[in-house]
């Protein structure tokens, strides 16, 4: 249906990070707004027919929902929770769009700083909040304005591929005694980690 692009690398890393309030460079500026929520998801289509799949292959897909969409493995320990979930289930489950990311831009400043700008809603009911804030990363500005509202999140695990023209991102995550695994997807590896937190700190703290 779709190949994969040869100049496209995928990538598998184990980080953990600081608390917020030890990583953070700048205060952040925030700005709120009334919520106009669009759809921002795109539906792939093709107009070959599928092929034929073995029900023998369709059983092993079924243990990986991801896998059965898109031909890559979950993490170890989130295939073993996910193990049998249908694709629907699955984002309703780890990719909760509670808090969601509308839109992200980064502009490179010295010292490998960056300044980001955000349209977030969530964070606040029936309010878009946009955000000014200068980082090392987009998951060390993400943390930093969760943990602003309230919402804290420590990655224990992280884990990114690259599918199609798009970006995955999946965390393991901790708040307290709290723990779970969550999903993002975005157009690139900022906005994809950025949608994995959210996803997480709804999670986390519901």
């Amino acid at each position: 249906m779709f190949e994969p692009q040869d100049n496209r690398m995928s990538s598998t890393t184990l980080i953990r990070f600081a608390n917020a309030e030890s990583s953070r460079d700048e205060q952040a500026s925030y700005t709120l707004r009334p919520s106009g929520r669009r759809s921002s998801s795109v539906t792939y289509r093709t107009a070959q027919p599928l092929p034929r799949i073995e029900k023998r292959r369709t059983r092993t897909f079924a243990e990986d929902p991801f896998r059965a969409r898109f031909g890559r493995r979950l993490p170890a320990g989130m295939r073993q929770e996910a193990r049998g979930m249908e694709w629907r289930t699955f984002i309703e489950t780890y990719a909760p769009d509670a808090i969601r990311v509308e839109s992200l831009r980064a502009t490179k400043l010295t010292a490998g700083r960056k300044s980001y700008e955000l349209a977030i809603t969530g964070l606040r009911d029936g309010m878009s909040t946009r955000v000014s804030i200068t980082s090392m990363g987009a998951a060390s500005a993400m943390t930093q304005i969760l943990a602003d509202h309230g919402r804290r999140v420590e990655i224990l695990e992280f884990h990114q591929y690259d599918i199609f023209e798009a970006t995955v991102t999946f965390i393991f995550t901790q708040h307290k005694t709290a723990e779970c695994w969550a999903v993002g997807f975005g157009a690139d590896r900022d906005s994809s980690i950025a949608a994995a937190l959210g996803s997480a700190a709804t999670r986390l703290h519901g």
